[in-house]
């Protein structure tokens, strides 16, 4: 089992040239899928000021049938879109490539800069070079890694973080639901304590404390997946080790 990881310039595709319209704005590939010669994808993009105007660039492409926008947060600038497109060959969507010769994606796939970045599984070398020759003849391909994945610490680790998030009391859930939907943990931050304090039947404090307590138990879950230096216990400080 292999990781491949690889970022590419998509030729003809809508995510080739969105940066040039729109500099600010990335893009995730939700999913993807081909039906009776037609690619149906979702995609959410961020930092999206005018939604209007970036669903009438997409629908305007040369590769779109149509966009149409699913739902828009003005406040956080976030547009879910769903694209149709007519993909002739030389502009062939990646996903076909990748699950015709069984890649599978890990996480959903970005766009920024012009370029598509993936992440996929695949059985052996024969398979990555196979991909990696086919999505050449597509776009500019550059490989990230190619390494193999740690998949029984993977797995053991989104069994605890899974545990973790059981374990949580309904109380807990339900603050801690609140404040992602609310975009608490949101770069800016949407809402601080206190505005999620106020749609709640708790005060300030109560509202921090099941926070505080709900982050401890995921994060201590998620700690082990953290590629990250040890610490002596002794002086607190991160171990070094001999080159």
């Amino acid at each position: 089992m292999l990781e491949y990881t690889f970022r590419i310039r998509h030729e003809g595709c809508w995510t080739e040239n969105l940066n040039d319209r729109f500099p600010d704005i990335s893009a995730a590939i939700i999913y993807s899928y081909r039906l009776l010669g037609i690619s149906i994808t979702m995609i959410e993009a961020t930092n999206v000021s005018d939604a209007d105007a970036f669903v009438e660039w997409l629908n305007d492409h040369e590769v779109m049938t149509v966009a149409q926008l699913v739902s828009y947060d003005a406040d956080r600038e976030t547009a879910f879109v769903s694209l149709a497109g007519d993909y002739e060959t030389d502009t062939e969507p990646v996903l076909n490539v990748l699950l015709r010769n069984r890649c599978f994606p890990t996480v959903p796939a970005t766009v920024t800069g012009g370029r598509e970045h993936w992440s996929v599984i695949a059985s052996d070398h024969e398979q990555v070079s196979r991909t990696h020759e086919e999505l050449q003849k597509i776009g500019h391909v550059e490989v990230d890694s190619l390494r193999t994945p740690e998949l029984d610490r993977l797995l053991t680790g989104l069994s605890e973080v899974k545990q973790a998030v059981q374990d949580l009391s309904p109380r807990q859930r339900e603050v801690l639901g609140r404040a992602i939907d609310e975009g608490y943990y949101d770069s800016p931050r949407g809402c601080n304590i206190a505005d999620l304090a106020e749609q709640d039947t708790a005060n300030t404090s109560t509202v921090g404390e099941h926070l505080r307590r709900s982050e401890a138990k995921i994060l201590k879950a998620v700690a082990p997946l953290l590629s990250r230096p040890k610490r002596n216990k002794e002086t607190g400080r991160n171990r070094k080790t001999k080159p």
